[in-house]
């Protein structure tokens, strides 16, 4: 039972990744829909179904592997902390769930508050890299120009993580209804 449980672990978490990586380097190389990410997603399943550990390490390991292909810039320390913190902030929503429906509308809220914590951060670090002056004015500046970036992120989240973590429900139910239904024709 314990393999099974740990092979179940390994193919979620490589699921998710491949998942998170393959939209990375598709939507860089065709520029489908900047900053539409799914690593918020992926981090957020993670946690949920498998814990803290793995909302830490899908989201790194997402990034890592992605970056090598695509590249990054030298904000990558706040890119990687912003998604670290998004995957074991995640872990709160796995309190909810036996609660389905507060799940899915707390997810909403994560959405939000995880969408605008990566803005604050990767923005703060640009500006902290002198890519703006180091003024409150060139702050401002920075944040201004990152809106479109978040806006499009923020619309993806608000969508997806809460899409993503409805069909996670959907599949809980159906299968503890499942081996409810099994449970008891065995002992019958």
């Amino acid at each position: 039972m314990k393999n099974i449980k740990t092979l179940n672990k390994i193919v979620i978490t490589t699921s998710l990744i491949a998942i998170a990586v393959g939209w990375r380097i598709i939507n860089h190389s065709y520029s489908i829909a900047p900053n539409l990410e799914l690593v918020t997603v992926v981090s957020v399943i993670a946690a949920i179904t498998m814990g803290m550990r793995f909302g830490l390490i899908v989201p790194l390991t997402t990034i890592i592997l992605s970056d090598l292909i695509i590249g990054n810039t030298s904000i990558f320390i706040f890119t990687w902390s912003a998604f670290a913190l998004i995957g074991v902030s995640a872990t709160l929503l796995k309190k909810l769930n036996d609660k389905p429906k507060k799940q899915i509308l707390a997810s909403v809220g994560f959405a939000a508050i995880s969408s605008f914590s990566f803005f604050v951060i990767t923005n703060f670090g640009v500006w902290a890299q002198g890519w703006y002056p180091a003024t409150m004015a060139g702050l401002v500046d920075c944040f201004v120009a990152a809106i479109p970036f978040y806006r499009t992120m923020l619309i993806g989240n608000l969508i997806l993580v809460p899409a993503a973590v409805s069909v996670w429900q959907l599949v809980r139910v159906y299968q503890t209804n499942k081996k409810s239904v099994v449970d008891t024709l065995v002992r019958q």
